[in-house]
């Protein structure tokens, strides 16, 4: 995907509404830059733990980035461990919540597509229901569910798991509970069940 962050999202937005807390650059320092020929790819790409603590950025991440003036953190997501605190919780949830917003073509479209659905739903006053019906073999993997495709179903997961994430859901103390899973629903529903669901609510007319 060739997308930069500034074609998803607003990035003046962005910058400005993280200005007191962190300073964010659209690009690197020159001298930063010079030191690696201006060639991003030989900036060192420091593999990090999904959920690691913040300890272990300020001792293992930050005498690097100290070192070097830039690097590299992959993969991406889920870097940071739920527990953290206060104060870091608090810049997270201003990045999610009020830092984030998508770039105005996007919401552009967005506003359409909400007006269009408004207008098309008029039997029902303008309301109606949007699913997102991505149900893949990852996003399945990832949600640790079991469905009805018995253990022929339980191996393709599991090696899915496996090419995705490298034994990420093999970690001491990691349990995968299917059954708790879909009692606390967290199981995407399958294509069927959404239709079934719309079935029950429009005959109780709900």
């Amino acid at each position: 995907d060739p997308s930069k962050f500034s074609d998803i999202f607003d990035e003046d937005r962005f910058i400005g509404t993280l200005r007191q807390h962190v300073r964010v650059v659209k690009e690197l320092p020159k001298d930063v830059l010079l030191r690696f020929n201006h060639n991003i790819s030989s900036i060192p790409n420091m593999r990090t733990k999904a959920y690691s603590s913040p300890d272990h950025y300020v001792q293992k991440v930050l005498p690097k980035l100290m070192e070097l003036g830039v690097v590299r953190i992959a993969p991406f997501s889920n870097r940071l461990a739920q527990s953290v605190p206060s104060n870091i919780q608090a810049l997270r949830c201003l990045v999610n919540y009020e830092a984030l917003r998508f770039a105005e073509p996007i919401r552009v479209l967005a506003d359409d597509m909400v007006v269009r659905m408004m207008k098309k739903s008029s039997l029902a006053g303008g309301k109606y229901v949007s699913v997102h019906l991505r149900f893949e073999e990852d996003m399945v993997a990832f949600s640790c569910c079991t469905y009805d495709g018995g253990r022929k179903e339980k191996i393709e997961m599991e090696n899915a798991r496996e090419r995705s994430w490298r034994g990420k859901f093999h970690r001491p103390g990691r349990v995968i509970n299917p059954e708790a899973n879909r009692r606390d629903g967290k199981c995407p529903l399958t294509p069927l069940e959404v239709n079934n669901s719309w079935h029950d609510a429009a005959r109780h007319g709900v």
